[in-house]
């Protein structure tokens, strides 16, 4: 239902005074987490551009040996056509919700149905990501010139031992799933909170 509507409605029937007006004001309330929602996605675009960015400068900066630089990369690129793939889905997202105008119930439980699949794509990116970065980062650590060449080739070949081995893995599972609480938690900071104020106007609309 629209705010013509809703005026007709207003005109033509009997019908409490304070009703309706409760719920108009509702449907305007329910613009602000909506537009907050998309600022903060278009912010997060800008953002993960620049930093993919600057993972791709990083070498350049620093000198590396041959295989740790070229598996640096490789890591790198695999998790930049991941991210590229949830900032496109942002865009659509942001495209697809451009126009509010129709300001009803109805609009409000699809922004947030789209939105949850939004941020699933999101998650599911940032899994895949979190596996890879792991080894971008010990690419960096251990890859400089100042470190001598052959202990990142013995720990990308794994010619360790097997306690090294145990201690490397665990490191490695770790970072990983310390960077993905890192960034759900910051997901669900950014949109998490909005989605809640919304679903809770959603049971104030039949009241």
């Amino acid at each position: 239902m629209n705010f013509e509507e809703i005026k007709h409605k207003m005109n033509t029937a009997s019908m409490d005074d304070n009703q309706i007006p409760s719920k108009i004001k509702n449907m305007e309330i329910s613009k602000l987490p909506i537009y907050k929602v998309r600022k903060s996605m278009r912010g997060e675009i800008i953002t993960q551009i620049m930093i993919i960015a600057l993972f791709f400068i990083v070498p350049s900066i620093i000198d590396m040996h041959r295989l740790p630089q070229t598996v640096y990369y490789i890591s790198m690129f695999i998790t930049s056509l991941i991210t590229f793939g949830y900032l496109i889905k942002m865009t659509w997202f942001l495209k697809k919700s451009s126009n509010l105008s129709n300001n009803s119930k109805e609009t409000v439980i699809s922004f947030i149905y789209e939105l949850k699949l939004t941020l699933e794509v999101y998650k599911t990116a940032i899994i895949s990501g979190s596996l890879l970065l792991p080894i971008a980062m010990v690419s960096l650590i251990f890859g400089t010139v100042k470190t001598p060449e052959n202990i990142f080739n013995n720990l990308i070949l794994l010619h360790v031992s097997t306690t090294a081995l145990i201690l490397y893995t665990f490191g490695y599972i770790l970072v990983a799933v310390l960077i993905y609480i890192m960034t759900v938690s910051w997901s669900n900071k950014l949109y998490g909170v909005h989605i809640k104020k919304l679903e809770k106007m959603l049971g104030e609309f039949d009241v």
